[in-house]
């Protein structure tokens, strides 16, 4: 690739990675600041926590194909050996973009490393193992924990595809790859923390789930985390005609 193409993919993937949906979603659907409920983190985790299943979903779809099409594109238009490299080298910029924007606070950048994995050569790999790791955190409730495993697999699926089929500028990509990986690893420090002293929250993804797609045809689906005024001013406690009968009689012997 001749500079000018480096520099226009940086940079070009530097500003579409600050494109944040977790911000844009929470906005125009509950029009509110992702960054300023939960965690405070502006990922696809906080807004399951935050606002339920289906805008999670949006949430990680939205990321992975931002950041899937954006590499993918840039390695159709470089094409031949510089294409993994142009296709990694916009993933590199794409997650600094994400992570460290420069006009409000960033994420952390899963959600976008997963997007270049499941667009990348090793697709097949990344969508199989994307299925058991579904199914892992049904088990154990610890994104981070499924984050990391998943991330951390698939870059060493790809390092060994990288160099068993000798592919061009293989040092280059793996560098790149272990960066990003390092890179998520430094942006989940407080999560690592909080698993070393079993802090770690869990973020109940099998019950928001199952509520998301086995609720009733027809049926409304309300969920404590997704409605938009205060739990107390929703909770309404009726008593029953036995416990004021009950008052009542008390109130009688009082006199």
């Amino acid at each position: 690739m001749s500079t000018l193409a480096y520099v226009l993919i940086a940079v070009i993937s530097y500003f579409i990675g600050t494109i944040n949906f977790a911000k844009i979603i929470s906005w125009y659907s509950r029009h509110k600041d992702i960054t300023k409920v939960g965690s405070g983190n502006p990922g696809t985790m906080n807004m399951l926590r935050s606002f339920g299943f289906k805008l999670a979903l949006f949430t990680f779809l939205a990321e992975i194909i931002k950041a899937g099409v954006t590499a993918l594109v840039c390695k159709i238009i470089i094409g031949g050996e510089a294409g993994d490299l142009a296709f990694w080298y916009s993933g590199l910029f794409l997650l600094l973009g994400y992570n460290f924007p420069f006009w409000y606070k960033g994420g952390k950048g899963a959600a976008s490393f997963a997007g270049l994995f499941l667009f990348s050569n090793l697709w097949y790999v990344a969508i199989a193992w994307l299925v058991v790791c579904v199914i892992l955190l049904c088990i154990h409730d610890y994104a981070s924990v499924n984050s990391f495993l998943y991330l951390t697999m698939l870059a060493v699926a790809h390092t060994i595809y990288i160099w068993v089929l000798n592919v061009p500028y293989a040092w280059v990509l793996t560098a790149i790859i272990w960066a990003l990986v390092v890179l998520i690893y430094i942006r989940h420090h407080a999560n690592i923390y909080r698993l070393i002293h079993h802090k770690e929250n869990k973020v109940g993804f099998k019950e928001k789930a199952k509520k998301f797609f086995c609720h009733k045809k027809g049926e409304e689906i309300i969920d404590e985390c997704e409605v938009n005024h205060p739990p107390e001013e929703e909770i309404v406690i009726e008593e029953d005609e036995t416990q004021a009968n009950e008052e009542i009689v008390i109130d009688d012997d009082k006199k």
